[in-house]
């Protein structure tokens, strides 16, 4: 039972991902606005999210961009929400295995 539990908290922590890089596009959110936004409840450490970030990015859904100020000695990682995301939540796709929309 434990495991259905965890792959549901998976796909809402998925769909919730794609809600925030939607309301922040076009610039997209940085990881660590989104370890911010999930961070309220301690649930979510930031490998767990980096895994699903990457899942979503391996289906289509997103698209994570390095954006680096060597000056500045600046690294940030921008999670963007893309076309196939959009319709996704917009329901003018099909259901995606995986993410709970």
């Amino acid at each position: 039972m434990s495991n259905l539990l965890d792959l549901a908290a998976k796909e809402i922590l998925r769909k919730e991902i794609l809600q925030l890089c939607f309301e922040a596009a076009p610039e997209g959110c940085s990881m660590d606005v989104l370890r911010a936004a999930f961070s309220h409840d301690g649930a979510e450490d930031a490998r767990e999210l980096e895994k699903q970030v990457g899942y979503l990015e391996a289906k289509g859904m997103v698209s994570t961009e390095k954006v680096e100020n060597k000056v500045l000695n600046l690294s940030k990682t921008i999670v963007k929400i893309t076309a196939a995301g959009i319709d996704l939540l917009e329901g003018n796709a099909e259901q995606v295995k995986g993410i709970g929309v």
